[in-house]
């Protein structure tokens, strides 16, 4: 790539952050000289089936906003970034009902009861009525939300993108209580939703901190840095904590960008960490930790020590998106729309399966078969979105705007 290039795209990447729109650092300029990794080819043991796929609007395209299904019962909810928000049956994809918003929907779905929760670019949070999609009440945020809201029994909780988290009355929408963290200049564009850990809300901010808050009150309990600012440029002090973290058995485990994997307890100790640098939040599973990491080696960690157990290296440079459980698999998805299927317990590649559109049909007169194949052009068929495991198979929503149900199935021998 000419330097010059490279010198525009950094340029692109400072301005769009200042405008809140999508920015990565230089390592992301590295990937795009060395281009994407070819498909390497492997053993295939898994077979990737499609069971159903439906447009669900027009996707989120090149913008950094992972809406994301969720799932209740025999229902799917999606949300679409243009405005309309469906309730799909999980089995076969049929529509029960749809809702349009005068505003584009940023933060994916969240169902909790009887209710869903989503937020919209006008910076409002909605209480949607699961069975009818009626919206029960509205509020104002501080800002935009791009993370999914998390609730428990009574309340509420709101990543905003100017670094408070907010907590609402699930019942009558009403404001309990905000806190605000102060932010770097440069951020990458993205949060993670928070996670609660008994009385405690805890969520990860652009400066670097996981901050505990005490969920009745909105006041810090601990906080831990997780990533501390180096180098001589903003693009190389970026230490945002994007991933959402999770919690099991007591213990929340957050990663950091330019920072650590860490183990911490609910009174803020940490109980290992390790270095690493990830957009994403980890998967958990066979007592391991699954994480994306910057330079798209997917890498499983010991959930105990921390220890690396294994690490797969074969996507590097496929702008990989967070890793899923499911049944006795990782899966991760590129920006192609290829959904990649590794072994649990080792890493190995066993699976594969492109989910683009075919290319359309059209007969034209006195042509050969060969050119009435025109290949869809212009929109992103890849995966940024969150996969979701369910009883009926993952669930898998493309930039453009597809939603799909795929079933993992063990090749006999």
């Amino acid at each position: 790539m000419k330097p010059q290039v490279v010198i525009a795209i950094l340029a692109s990447l400072f301005l769009l952050a200042c405008s809140n729109q999508d920015t990565k650092s230089e390592d992301v300029v590295d990937q795009i000289e060395a281009g994407p990794a070819e498909l390497v080819d492997f053993n295939e043991k898994v077979d990737v089936d499609v069971v159903w796929r439906r447009s669900v609007g027009k996707g989120s395209g090149t913008r950094n906003i992972r809406l994301r299904p969720a799932v209740s019962g025999e229902n799917v909810y999606m949300a679409d970034y243009n405005g309309q928000l469906w309730g799909l049956e999980l089995e076969s994809g049929d529509e029960i009902w749809s809702q349009t918003f005068d505003q584009k929907i940023t933060s994916g779905v969240i169902v909790a009861e009887n209710n869903l929760y989503i937020a919209t670019q006008d910076g409002l949070l909605h209480s949607i009525v699961k069975d009818t999609g009626e919206v029960q009440w509205s509020q104002q945020l501080s800002s935009e939300s791009i993370a999914p809201a998390t609730v428990d029994a009574t309340q509420v909780y709101i990543r905003t993108i100017d670094g408070h988290i907010t907590a609402f009355e699930r019942s009558s929408g009403k404001q309990n209580w905000t806190y605000e963290a102060a932010l770097p200049v440069l951020t990458v564009h993205g949060t993670g939703s928070p996670v609660l850990l008994q009385s405690l809300v805890i969520t990860g901010f652009a400066n670097g901190k996981l901050v505990a808050l005490d969920r009745e009150l909105g006041i810090p309990r601990w906080n831990k840095r997780l990533a501390i600012p180096q180098g001589r440029s903003e693009l190389e002090r970026l230490v945002d904590l994007d991933g959402t973290p999770i919690v099991d058995e007591g213990i929340v485990y957050a990663t950091a960008y330019h920072g650590k994997l860490s183990a911490i307890g609910y009174d803020g100790k940490t109980q290992w960490e390790t270095e690493l640098s990830s957009y994403f939040g980890p998967a958990l599973g066979l007592g391991n930790l699954y994480i994306t990491r910057d330079d798209d080696h997917v890498q499983a960690y010991d959930q105990v020590n921390g220890a690396s157990v294994w690490s797969q290296s074969a996507l590097q440079g496929r702008f990989l998106n967070q890793p899923v459980k499911h049944d006795n698999y990782i899966v991760v998805a590129d920006f192609e729309g290829y959904v990649h299927v590794l072994a649990q317990v080792d890493g190995e590649m066993v699976g594969r399966l492109s989910v683009r559109p075919r290319p359309l049909h059209m007969t034209l007169p006195n042509q050969p078969e060969m050119n009435n194949w025109r290949p869809l052009r212009g929109k992103d068929f890849g995966i940024r979105s969150v996969m979701q495991s369910t009883s009926k198979g993952l669930l898998a929503y493309t930039n453009a705007g597809e939603l799909l149900l795929l079933q993992l199935e063990k090749e006999d021998n």
